[in-house]
């Protein structure tokens, strides 16, 4: 009875951390939220305040006695039972989970945003406008000052969004390789043959250095409840790149590797740091904090508005698998919104739209009931 309660158990972690991923690669969703829905928030905090120079040091000394003392029983318990302490077990289970969803689901994320915009991010609004329920539940004194930093967080939102253009980065990228492409002799030329675990160079150093800091910026908005770190992604202009990458490991090509290794190293480094600093935060300021969120979310939807208006750029220039090449006539979304025009595209936005708030209610309705 007790194995099949723990192999229950092992089941529905996994499936938590599956719904985790899939919320984070999903713009508009906060992981945090589902942290709350699930009613495992304070222990994804506690676990993760328990990775410290003793903790790491502790499992250093563990890890080193169960290498030099192979086939000793005791040592190897030694280490289960330092995981289970610390609840890193636990943790592990949730990180498999989310791991598995964003890898799974990041090809059908790519093809919805190229293919299918305005729907896509109809289901986006729908998602996080109904979610801007939850910091607001969050709040403890409603008070009026509090309005002043929901303005804060808004127009915060508002001009990340109206700073960041995709067009304009797409257009620089493009005129980089534009020079590449000219000054390539034969420029039909035929696809190298790559290998596997080879470098094409697709990225620069500055670019494996931004995704560091996205990645570091993402994860401290995944762990708030109500703010997805996936719409911090698209702000920095960065989620379709890591998306992209992500839907490429099955190339085994390096330049994805250490592209993500990069995103990767930012998410934990800036994970552990926030973490402390976010239950810091909260502790002193939790009202004025989650008022603040509140606007993040709310100016967010100037953002997520699924009309944008789009540039038919005549000649794009792009790298793939170590070959420059051109595309013509490419469909590239501003960040400007603009006015749906009646039509197919406008319903099935609608619809859509209408799909993302149910999906929110009924998690919310979940908490609620909880």
């Amino acid at each position: 009875m007790e194995k099949d309660s723990e192999r229950s158990s092992f089941i529905k972690e996994l499936l938590i951390g599956f719904c985790l991923g899939t919320a984070n690669i999903i713009p508009g969703v906060s992981g945090g939220t589902f942290l709350l829905i699930f009613n495992i928030y304070e222990r994804v905090f506690s676990s993760l305040n328990n990775i410290n120079k003793v903790s790491i040091l502790e499992f250093s000394t563990c890890m080193a006695n169960l290498v030099f003392k192979i086939g000793k029983a005791g040592s190897l318990k030694t280490v289960v039972d330092f995981l289970r302490k610390n609840d890193f077990i636990f943790l592990f289970k949730l990180i498999a989970g989310a791991v598995v969803a964003i890898i799974s689901l990041s090809s059908v994320m790519k093809y919805l945003i190229v293919y299918h915009f305005s729907s896509t991010y109809a289901l986006f609004f729908g998602l996080i406008l109904v979610s801007i329920v939850i910091p607001v539940k969050m709040v403890r004194d409603k008070k009026k000052y509090l309005i002043l930093f929901v303005i804060l967080g808004a127009v915060a939102t508002i001009y990340m969004t109206m700073a960041v253009n995709p067009y304009e980065k797409v257009k620089m990228k493009s005129e980089f390789y534009k020079g590449q492409y000219l000054k390539t002799s034969e420029p039909k030329q035929e696809k190298p043959d790559i290998k596997a675990f080879s470098f094409v160079g697709k990225y620069t150093t500055d670019e494996y250095i931004y995704a560091s800091i996205c990645g570091a910026i993402a994860i401290s908005a995944m762990v708030l409840p109500g703010i997805s770190g996936s719409l911090v992604l698209i702000l920095m202009g960065e989620y379709f790149e890591v998306v992209s990458v992500i839907s490429g490991l099955k190339t085994l090509n390096l330049d994805n590797m250490v592209f993500l290794g990069c995103f990767t190293m930012g998410i934990i480094i800036g994970g552990l740091l926030f973490a402390r600093l976010v239950n810091a935060v909260l502790k002193r300021y939790y009202n004025a904090t989650m008022a603040f969120l509140i606007g993040l979310m709310a100016g967010s939807l100037y953002a997520l508005w699924p009309f944008k208006k789009s540039i038919i750029m005549a000649r794009q220039y792009i790298k793939e698998d170590g070959l420059v090449g051109m595309v013509q006539n490419v469909r590239i979304y501003t960040n400007i919104n603009e006015l749906p025009q009646i039509g197919t595209e406008f319903y099935v936005s609608l619809i859509t739209f209408f799909i993302g708030c149910i999906i929110m209610f009924f998690f919310i309705g979940k908490e609620l009931r909880d």
